[in-house]
């Protein structure tokens, strides 16, 4: 059963896509240690002396690339004990502060992506300003009458007409990543929303600039407002205009958080 499990672990290790493969020039060289890091995991008792040696032919630079590739893919408990083997005192620190800076950094994104999800529930809207910049921001754009129920159901619902894929560039403003008609095939096709009307007068083009948020109408005409609202009709501003919306929001997702699904 040992061996099983073995084998196994062997197997999941050297699956193809290994971010080993981008080693570069090193490459040759990476697919060895990759091999040995195998070998290592696989068996319990075995030594790291063949690793050490392979990893003393690659630049500093490079060990610390190949240091997080590889040893994520051994188990916990073998991990610093590998470490330690073929790393200097001065390259652990090195490691331990690069691995400790991204979970911190990761863990305080989270965090304000929690934040603002939760917020922006309570009160049913979110204004895009908020959106921290690099975050993946998706929106869900329904027909009026399809977009209450879909606010309930995220981007579970089936009905979507077009979905919005952007990054943000800070500061309310978002580059397009991808514009989808359609996306679930759930929408039932009219001539109020059709895919040439998306695609003749809607479509955003790939990395094209945006801002999204509502039109809203004054004494001096309307103004743009960076904000978006559960069930409410999502306006852009794009190319120096302000272009009314069609359609209407049922889902915005924050990474992976679905922001007005309780």
């Amino acid at each position: 059963m040992k061996r099983v499990r073995g084998a196994r672990r062997e197997a999941e290790i050297s699956e193809p896509g290994s971010e080993i493969d981008e080693a570069g020039p090193f490459l040759e060289l990476a697919r060895e240690i990759h091999a040995e890091v195998a070998r290592i995991a696989a068996d319990p008792s075995a030594h790291g002396d063949l690793l050490v040696e392979l990893m003393d032919r690659i630049p500093r630079d490079e060990r610390m690339k190949l240091a997080q590739a590889i040893f994520a893919r051994l188990p916990p408990e073998r991990q610093w004990a590998i470490i330690e083997e073929v790393y200097g005192d001065d390259e652990i620190g090195a490691y331990l502060d690069a691995e400790r800076s991204a979970r911190l950094a990761e863990a305080r994104r989270g965090r304000e992506r929690l934040e603002l999800a939760r917020g922006a529930r309570v009160e049913r809207r979110l204004d895009t300003r908020d959106v921290a910049r690099n975050e993946v921001l998706t929106l869900g754009l329904f027909r009026e009458q399809d977009a209450g129920e879909a606010v309930s159901r995220g981007h579970a619902s089936s009905t979507c007409a077009r979905r919005l894929v952007l990054t943000c560039t800070g500061d309310g403003t978002f580059q397009v990543i991808e514009d989808v008609f359609n996306p679930g095939g759930g929408y039932f096709v009219t001539a109020e929303y059709s895919e040439d009307t998306w695609r003749a007068e809607d479509r955003l083009p790939g990395h094209a600039v945006v801002r999204i948020g509502s039109m809203v109408e004054g004494e001096g005409g309307p103004s743009f407002d960076p904000v978006v609202y559960a069930g409410g009709r999502v306006d852009f501003e794009t190319g120096g205009r302000q272009v009314r919306g069609r359609l209407h929001l049922g889902f915005a997702m924050l990474s992976d958080i679905d922001i007005f699904v309780r």
